[in-house]
Protein backbone atom coordinates (compact mmCIF):
# COMPACT_ATOMS: atom_id res chain seq x y z
CA UNK A 1 0.00 0.00 0.00
CA UNK A 2 3.25 2.24 0.73
CA UNK A 3 4.64 1.73 -2.81
CA UNK A 4 0.95 2.67 -4.69
CA UNK A 5 1.06 6.19 -2.28
CA UNK A 6 4.32 6.84 -3.33
CA UNK A 7 3.72 6.58 -6.74
CA UNK A 8 0.89 8.08 -6.53
CA UNK A 9 2.25 10.90 -5.14
CA UNK A 10 4.86 10.74 -7.73
CA UNK A 11 2.44 10.97 -10.64
CA UNK A 12 0.79 13.83 -9.17
CA UNK A 13 3.53 15.63 -8.90
CA UNK A 14 4.47 14.62 -12.65
CA UNK A 15 1.03 15.58 -13.98
CA UNK A 16 1.38 19.23 -12.23
CA UNK A 17 5.22 19.69 -13.20
CA UNK A 18 3.70 18.72 -17.03
CA UNK A 19 0.70 21.41 -16.60
CA UNK A 20 3.98 24.05 -15.54
CA UNK A 21 5.64 23.53 -18.57
CA UNK A 22 2.70 23.75 -20.82
CA UNK A 23 2.05 27.08 -19.63
CA UNK A 24 5.43 28.43 -20.08
CA UNK A 25 5.12 27.10 -23.60
CA UNK A 26 2.68 29.91 -24.63
CA UNK A 27 4.83 32.91 -25.36
CA UNK A 28 2.88 33.76 -28.13
CA UNK A 29 -0.57 33.32 -30.02
CA UNK A 30 0.98 30.93 -31.88
CA UNK A 31 1.88 28.75 -28.99
CA UNK A 32 -1.88 29.37 -27.30
CA UNK A 33 -3.42 27.61 -30.65
CA UNK A 34 -1.92 24.71 -29.66
CA UNK A 35 -3.42 24.59 -26.05
CA UNK A 36 -6.96 24.83 -27.77
CA UNK A 37 -7.58 20.94 -26.59
CA UNK A 38 -6.61 21.75 -23.51
CA UNK A 39 -8.89 24.12 -23.13
CA UNK A 40 -11.92 22.22 -24.62
CA UNK A 41 -10.91 19.45 -22.13
CA UNK A 42 -11.07 22.37 -19.41
CA UNK A 43 -14.16 23.75 -20.75
CA UNK A 44 -16.05 20.78 -19.31
CA UNK A 45 -15.04 21.25 -15.80
CA UNK A 46 -16.01 25.36 -16.30
CA UNK A 47 -19.77 23.88 -18.23
CA UNK A 48 -20.24 21.49 -14.81
CA UNK A 49 -21.50 24.17 -12.83
CA UNK A 50 -24.38 25.66 -14.77
CA UNK A 51 -25.16 21.71 -15.38
CA UNK A 52 -25.77 21.30 -12.03
CA UNK A 53 -27.65 24.50 -10.95
CA UNK A 54 -29.67 23.94 -13.61
CA UNK A 55 -30.81 20.21 -12.46
CA UNK A 56 -31.24 21.57 -8.85
CA UNK A 57 -33.42 24.05 -10.31
CA UNK A 58 -35.19 21.48 -12.29
CA UNK A 59 -34.51 23.11 -15.49
CA UNK A 60 -33.70 19.74 -17.30
CA UNK A 61 -34.17 20.82 -20.71
CA UNK A 62 -31.46 23.33 -20.52
CA UNK A 63 -29.06 21.20 -18.02
CA UNK A 64 -29.30 18.32 -21.59
CA UNK A 65 -28.36 20.15 -23.56
CA UNK A 66 -25.48 21.86 -21.74
CA UNK A 67 -24.16 18.28 -21.18
CA UNK A 68 -24.56 17.62 -25.09
CA UNK A 69 -22.04 20.96 -25.39
CA UNK A 70 -19.92 18.98 -22.82
CA UNK A 71 -19.78 15.92 -24.83
CA UNK A 72 -19.01 17.34 -28.25
CA UNK A 73 -15.94 18.87 -26.28
CA UNK A 74 -14.83 15.74 -25.55
CA UNK A 75 -15.28 13.98 -28.23
CA UNK A 76 -13.70 16.76 -30.57
CA UNK A 77 -10.32 17.69 -28.18
CA UNK A 78 -8.48 14.37 -29.32
CA UNK A 79 -9.11 15.13 -32.82
CA UNK A 80 -8.08 19.06 -32.68
CA UNK A 81 -4.82 17.54 -30.80
CA UNK A 82 -4.03 15.37 -33.46
CA UNK A 83 -5.05 18.08 -36.07
CA UNK A 84 -2.73 20.54 -34.70
CA UNK A 85 -0.11 18.33 -33.66
CA UNK A 86 -0.31 19.14 -30.30
CA UNK A 87 -1.06 15.46 -28.86
CA UNK A 88 1.17 15.25 -25.19
CA UNK A 89 1.17 13.50 -22.64
CA UNK A 90 -0.38 16.13 -19.97
CA UNK A 91 -3.28 16.26 -22.11
CA UNK A 92 -4.44 12.92 -22.45
CA UNK A 93 -4.13 12.40 -18.76
CA UNK A 94 -6.05 15.91 -18.33
CA UNK A 95 -8.63 14.30 -20.75
CA UNK A 96 -9.04 11.86 -18.65
CA UNK A 97 -9.11 13.15 -15.13
CA UNK A 98 -11.51 15.78 -16.45
CA UNK A 99 -14.01 13.26 -17.46
CA UNK A 100 -13.78 11.18 -14.19
CA UNK A 101 -14.65 14.95 -12.29
CA UNK A 102 -17.60 16.35 -14.71
CA UNK A 103 -19.32 12.65 -15.09
CA UNK A 104 -19.28 12.25 -11.43
CA UNK A 105 -20.23 16.42 -10.85
CA UNK A 106 -23.18 15.68 -12.78
CA UNK A 107 -24.36 12.64 -12.23
CA UNK A 108 -24.52 13.16 -8.50
CA UNK A 109 -27.53 15.80 -8.41
CA UNK A 110 -28.95 13.48 -11.62
CA UNK A 111 -29.40 10.87 -9.12
CA UNK A 112 -32.23 12.43 -7.59
CA UNK A 113 -34.81 12.43 -10.63
CA UNK A 114 -32.29 9.25 -12.24
CA UNK A 115 -31.68 6.88 -9.15
CA UNK A 116 -30.86 3.60 -11.35
CA UNK A 117 -27.83 5.35 -12.96
CA UNK A 118 -26.04 4.79 -9.65
CA UNK A 119 -25.09 1.04 -11.04
CA UNK A 120 -23.51 2.73 -14.93
CA UNK A 121 -21.42 5.59 -12.87
CA UNK A 122 -19.60 2.48 -10.11
CA UNK A 123 -18.98 0.96 -13.23
CA UNK A 124 -17.31 3.38 -14.68
CA UNK A 125 -15.35 4.43 -11.31
CA UNK A 126 -14.68 1.15 -11.18
CA UNK A 127 -12.94 0.89 -14.75
CA UNK A 128 -11.33 4.36 -13.34
CA UNK A 129 -10.14 2.76 -10.68
CA UNK A 130 -8.27 -0.25 -12.56
CA UNK A 131 -6.81 2.19 -14.91
CA UNK A 132 -5.54 4.67 -12.39
CA UNK A 133 -3.56 1.89 -10.56
CA UNK A 134 -2.28 0.70 -13.79
CA UNK A 135 -1.02 3.89 -14.48
CA UNK A 136 0.06 4.25 -10.90
CA UNK A 137 2.61 1.38 -10.88
CA UNK A 138 4.18 2.24 -14.38
CA UNK A 139 1.68 0.28 -16.84
CA UNK A 140 1.39 1.96 -20.04
CA UNK A 141 -2.51 2.73 -19.84
CA UNK A 142 -4.55 3.18 -23.06
CA UNK A 143 -8.14 3.29 -23.74
CA UNK A 144 -9.40 0.21 -26.27
CA UNK A 145 -11.77 0.27 -28.67
CA UNK A 146 -14.53 -1.19 -26.45
CA UNK A 147 -13.26 1.50 -24.11
CA UNK A 148 -14.32 4.39 -26.75
CA UNK A 149 -17.59 2.61 -27.36
CA UNK A 150 -18.60 2.59 -23.61
CA UNK A 151 -17.50 5.97 -23.23
CA UNK A 152 -19.96 7.59 -26.40
CA UNK A 153 -23.18 5.46 -25.07
CA UNK A 154 -22.22 6.64 -21.35
CA UNK A 155 -22.02 10.21 -22.80
CA UNK A 156 -25.17 9.89 -24.77
CA UNK A 157 -27.04 7.91 -21.44
CA UNK A 158 -26.48 10.86 -19.15
CA UNK A 159 -27.33 13.00 -21.68
CA UNK A 160 -30.63 11.42 -22.70
CA UNK A 161 -31.69 10.93 -19.25
CA UNK A 162 -32.39 14.70 -18.98
CA UNK A 163 -35.41 14.09 -22.03
CA UNK A 164 -36.68 11.22 -20.04
CA UNK A 165 -40.37 12.69 -20.15
CA UNK A 166 -40.62 12.42 -23.86
CA UNK A 167 -41.61 8.72 -24.24
CA UNK A 168 -39.37 7.94 -27.54
CA UNK A 169 -36.24 8.87 -25.74
CA UNK A 170 -37.46 7.32 -22.63
CA UNK A 171 -37.69 4.17 -24.78
CA UNK A 172 -34.65 4.89 -26.45
CA UNK A 173 -32.22 6.02 -22.77
CA UNK A 174 -33.69 1.75 -21.38
CA UNK A 175 -32.14 0.86 -24.72
CA UNK A 176 -28.59 2.93 -24.08
CA UNK A 177 -28.55 2.16 -19.82
CA UNK A 178 -28.56 -1.77 -21.08
CA UNK A 179 -26.14 -1.37 -23.84
CA UNK A 180 -24.03 0.92 -21.71
CA UNK A 181 -23.67 -1.74 -18.55
CA UNK A 182 -22.62 -4.48 -20.86
CA UNK A 183 -20.15 -2.75 -22.33
CA UNK A 184 -18.62 -1.73 -18.74
CA UNK A 185 -18.84 -4.84 -18.06
CA UNK A 186 -17.04 -5.83 -21.28
CA UNK A 187 -14.40 -3.05 -20.72
CA UNK A 188 -13.89 -4.09 -17.20
CA UNK A 189 -12.70 -7.16 -17.72
CA UNK A 190 -10.68 -6.27 -20.73
CA UNK A 191 -8.90 -3.77 -18.71
CA UNK A 192 -8.34 -6.15 -15.51
CA UNK A 193 -6.95 -9.19 -17.99
CA UNK A 194 -4.62 -6.55 -20.01
CA UNK A 195 -3.43 -4.33 -16.89
CA UNK A 196 -3.83 -5.94 -13.78
CA UNK A 197 -3.00 -9.56 -14.95
CA UNK A 198 0.27 -7.89 -16.74
CA UNK A 199 1.04 -6.33 -13.38
CA UNK A 200 0.84 -9.95 -11.60
CA UNK A 201 2.85 -11.12 -14.10
CA UNK A 202 5.25 -8.70 -13.74
CA UNK A 203 5.59 -8.86 -10.26
CA UNK A 204 6.00 -12.83 -10.57
CA UNK A 205 9.06 -12.34 -12.63
CA UNK A 206 10.09 -9.72 -10.49
CA UNK A 207 10.09 -12.15 -7.63
CA UNK A 208 11.37 -14.81 -9.86
CA UNK A 209 14.72 -12.82 -10.74
CA UNK A 210 14.86 -11.66 -6.88
CA UNK A 211 15.06 -15.35 -6.46
CA UNK A 212 17.08 -16.78 -8.99
CA UNK A 213 20.01 -14.20 -7.88
CA UNK A 214 19.92 -14.88 -4.29
CA UNK A 215 20.18 -18.54 -5.66
CA UNK A 216 23.22 -17.14 -8.11
CA UNK A 217 24.43 -15.10 -5.07
CA UNK A 218 24.53 -17.61 -2.52
CA UNK A 219 25.95 -19.97 -5.29
CA UNK A 220 29.20 -17.35 -5.63
CA UNK A 221 29.31 -17.04 -1.83
CA UNK A 222 29.50 -21.10 -1.71
CA UNK A 223 32.08 -21.13 -4.29
CA UNK A 224 33.95 -18.39 -2.70
CA UNK A 225 34.46 -20.05 0.46
CA UNK A 226 35.47 -23.12 -1.50
CA UNK A 227 38.09 -21.81 -3.56
CA UNK A 228 38.92 -19.61 0.20
CA UNK A 229 39.30 -23.27 1.57
CA UNK A 230 40.98 -25.01 -1.28
CA UNK A 231 43.72 -21.88 -1.20
CA UNK A 232 43.87 -22.70 2.57
CA UNK A 233 44.32 -26.77 2.05
CA UNK A 234 47.12 -25.89 -0.77
CA UNK A 235 48.82 -23.65 1.27
CA UNK A 236 48.67 -25.75 4.13
CA UNK A 237 50.12 -28.79 2.50
CA UNK A 238 53.06 -26.64 0.82
CA UNK A 239 53.77 -25.85 3.86
CA UNK A 240 54.02 -29.29 5.16
CA UNK A 241 56.12 -30.31 2.49
CA UNK A 242 58.88 -27.17 3.09
CA UNK A 243 58.57 -29.09 6.90
CA UNK A 244 59.21 -32.18 5.54
CA UNK A 245 61.54 -31.60 3.06
CA UNK A 246 64.00 -29.54 5.52
CA UNK A 247 63.55 -32.24 7.70
CA UNK A 248 64.32 -34.54 5.69
CA UNK A 249 67.93 -32.22 4.46
CA UNK A 250 68.35 -31.85 8.27
CA UNK A 251 68.33 -35.73 8.44
CA UNK A 252 70.81 -36.03 5.68
CA UNK A 253 73.42 -33.49 7.10
CA UNK A 254 72.96 -35.49 10.45
CA UNK A 255 73.82 -38.48 8.21
CA UNK A 256 76.39 -36.77 6.46
CA UNK A 257 78.25 -35.71 9.43
CA UNK A 258 77.73 -38.90 11.33
CA UNK A 259 79.68 -40.24 8.21
CA UNK A 260 82.81 -37.88 8.72
CA UNK A 261 82.94 -38.43 12.14
CA UNK A 262 83.31 -42.28 11.93
CA UNK A 263 85.89 -41.67 8.82
CA UNK A 264 87.81 -39.71 11.26
CA UNK A 265 87.31 -42.27 14.33
CA UNK A 266 88.91 -45.09 12.22
CA UNK A 267 91.77 -42.52 10.74
CA UNK A 268 92.82 -41.74 14.18
CA UNK A 269 92.83 -45.51 15.45
CA UNK A 270 95.19 -46.62 12.37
Amino acid sequence: MNEVWKNLKKKIHSFINEGKNELKKINNPRDLIKQIPNLLTISRIALAPFIVANILSGNLLIAGLITGLASITDMFDGKVARALNASTNFGANLDAVVDKIFVVSITTPLFIIQPHLIIPIFLDLVIATINGYAHIQGLQTKTSKIGKVKTAFLDSLICASFFTQFKAIDTITKILYVSTILLQLKTAKEYHDKYLFAYKQIKKNELKTEKQKKINDNARNKQKVISRGTKIDKAEKLNSLNKLRDTLMQYKAMQKNNLEKEKEKSKIKK
